[in-house]
């Protein structure tokens, strides 16, 4: 044997030779041709400059090292409890990482909550938080899941603050939660626990058997008791007792939840802390309002956040709104949750893309072999999820665009246009029948796509390591509980049933065939497209118009589906209509018509493959 072909032969080492070169992911608000396409057609210029220069900043901070670093601690270091201390006295003391602690803190001063309430960009304000929001997902280690139902509590305090009727005292207690769940001052910021599940109902909160008793606190005898919470409010007259079975963000500063009273189930506000009195001989300090941890639940996913089994006993607090009409109240928290929940999907679904599209591009093989991007079936699959994220991408940025719209008081005008009706109530039943859409689907969506990318790394794709910029599994197993969080997707159908066949299902339907009317009025070269659309459409609708309620209950995931494909047609056809961009007229063929041009030569697809996944970069055409 020749010494040239001994030495070509020679076996690698553990330190020399072939390594694998990392995927270097980047800035997602430069990188993500998703997201540019749905500000620029929501957004205004003057709007969109005035926030770019945020966006492009937190794009390139969240991807950090110190940012990614944090991640791995709260990985690595998930919550744990300690129970007693060393006197044997229980303390329940909830102990979290400190990447944990950092990254809220982030959080709440990048405004993850404060942006909506500050209301800067008017009807736009909703769009910005959820923009930076979409950039956070996959920095944060689920800190975005107390900021979810601190922005839906802070709306529904707000609503309440709105109100007239409301009494002095309680109007103090609510505005001092409101002020500090929309603070961006972490040293004063509260995030928010929503406390419904339980173990006889689960999803089904007409179950709840948690009581409240209103026994408000007697002046005589109260001498010695706590009275306020750590903001100084009075912790109020309703004692609450019970048992919460599945509990997120344990270490939030207060809860929304719901508990039964003598007229039914009904909504409280009640702090998580409260100061106790103190004495010449004991100073102040502050202890549990009424609740203590039974234990943390481990889960699949979401391993930084800390999860709980609660036990409530005499907590006090503040009933929100009218007895026996906690499900209404809830539901302003919910229709808010929900939205977090899709962008939460979108956000982990595009930073998965991303990690693929640059093990794409710089993945090396070792000689004779071929790079993914070299791998037309490779690159084919990439495509199809590209089309997929787009069109999840475009009708989730419509539904916040809707939010922030609906949010504004019904004195200020809105910016009509080829997708957002004139009239404020069709927005309104727009808003209410998407939101439970675009939850569920997204979910799902994002959960299937996740497990394509980790495909598309190979081996390396099913590891977890403390490396997290390309970290992909960590991705899919925290996507996972997005079909199941804020209702699962046969709740959420079960819901679109009940929107459009109820009571304002007639006006449903009429503001839905609107604005299907209206995409099709912006349909610039995309007329064959949008005539496919109006006939699903219009199948869709005597689908529903002909279809007994118990059956719409049982096919509720189809008829729920098929209204999600149609909005997200509408949406791209739109989006590609107004400046006939090549790759997004493209995106929408496929979506309408399935597989694109179908006289479309092979050849002729794969380079439209390409220019979806990667745009028009011309790095991998030299390689063909």
């Amino acid at each position: 044997m020749s010494q040239a072909l001994h030495m070509s032969m020679e076996p690698y080492s553990s330190t020399e030779e072939f390594f694998q070169v990392p995927p270097v992911v980047d800035n997602q608000y430069h990188e993500d041709a998703a997201l540019r396409r749905v500000l620029t057609l929501h957004l205004p210029s003057t709007i969109h400059c005035q926030i770019e220069p945020d966006l492009s900043s937190f794009g390139r901070q969240v991807l950090t090292p110190e940012i990614l670093n944090y991640v791995a601690d709260a990985e690595k270091n998930p919550p744990f409890l300690r129970t007693w201390d060393t006197w044997g006295k229980r303390v329940d003391e909830l102990v979290t990482s400190e990447g944990w602690r950092k990254l809220q803190d982030m959080g709440i001063a990048a405004g993850m909550v404060a942006i909506p309430y500050e209301n800067k960009q008017g009807e736009y304000s909703r769009f910005y938080q959820f923009a930076k929001y979409h950039l956070w997902t996959g920095s944060c280690a689920y800190v975005t899941c107390p900021s979810a139902m601190g922005d839906g509590a802070a709306r529904l305090l707000w609503t309440h603050l709105l109100s007239d009727s409301l009494d002095a005292s309680t109007r103090t207690v609510l505005e001092s939660a409101f002020d500090r769940l929309t603070s961006r001052d972490p040293a004063r910021a509260w995030t928010s626990g929503q406390w419904m599940t339980e173990r006889a109902g689960g999803s089904d909160v007409s179950a709840t058997e948690t009581t409240a008793i209103h026994t408000p606190l007697n002046p005589a005898t109260a001498a010695g008791q706590p009275q306020t919470g750590v903001d100084g409010a009075s912790l109020g007259p309703w004692s609450i007792s019970g048992f919460k079975w599945f509990s997120s963000a344990t270490d939030s500063h207060m809860t929304v939840l719901l508990a039964r009273t003598p007229s039914g189930v009904s909504a409280f506000y009640a702090p998580l802390r409260r100061t106790t009195p103190s004495s010449p001989a004991t100073p102040s300090t502050t202890e549990p309002n009424g609740v203590s941890i039974q234990r943390l639940k481990r889960k699949l996913g979401t391993r930084a956040l800390p999860t709980a089994e609660l036990e409530l006993s005499h907590m006090r607090g503040h009933l929100l709104g009218v007895e026996g009409r906690g499900v209404r109240e809830i539901a302003t928290v919910l229709n808010i949750t929900r939205l977090h929940n899709a962008v939460t999907a979108m956000g982990l679904w595009g930073r998965g893309l991303a990690i693929s599209r640059a093990c794409a591009r710089m993945r090396k093989m070792a000689a004779g072999g071929k790079a993914p991007v070299e791998v037309r079936a490779h690159v084919r699959v990439l495509a199809a999820q590209s089309v997929a994220y787009r069109a999840n991408m475009h009708v989730v940025f419509f539904a916040v665009r809707l939010l922030g719209i609906a949010e504004q008081a019904a004195s200020s005008p809105h910016c009509a246009s080829r997708l957002v009706p004139s009239a404020r109530a069709h927005i309104s039943l727009l808003l209410r029948v998407l939101t439970p859409v675009v939850k569920a689907l997204t979910a799902k969506a994002a959960i299937a796509a996740l497990q394509e990318c980790v495909e598309a790394l190979g081996e390396a794709g099913y590891l977890e390591g403390e490396e997290q910029r390309g970290n992909v599994a960590r991705l899919l197993r925290d996507a996972n509980v997005l079909s199941i969080w804020e209702g699962t997707t046969d709740v959420m159908a079960e819901d679109v049933v009940r929107v459009v066949t109820g009571r304002r299902g007639a006006e449903v339907m009429g503001a839905l065939a609107e604005w299907v009317g209206m995409g099709g009025e912006s349909e610039r070269g995309m007329g064959g497209e949008m005539g496919s659309v109006r006939e699903r459409w219009a199948r869709w609708r005597r689908g529903v118009e002909g279809t007994g309620g118990e059956e719409l209950k049982a096919r509720g995931r189809e008829f729920m589906g098929e209204l999600g494909w149609i909005a997200c047609a509408v949406l791209l056809c739109v989006d590609a209509g107004r400046d006939c961009e090549a790759v997004a007229a493209e995106v929408a063929r496929r979506w309408v018509r399935g597989d694109g041009n179908r006289e479309m030569g092979w050849r002729e697809r794969e380079q439209w493959d390409r220019r979806i996944v990667f745009g028009d970069e011309k790095d991998w055409s030299a390689k063909l």
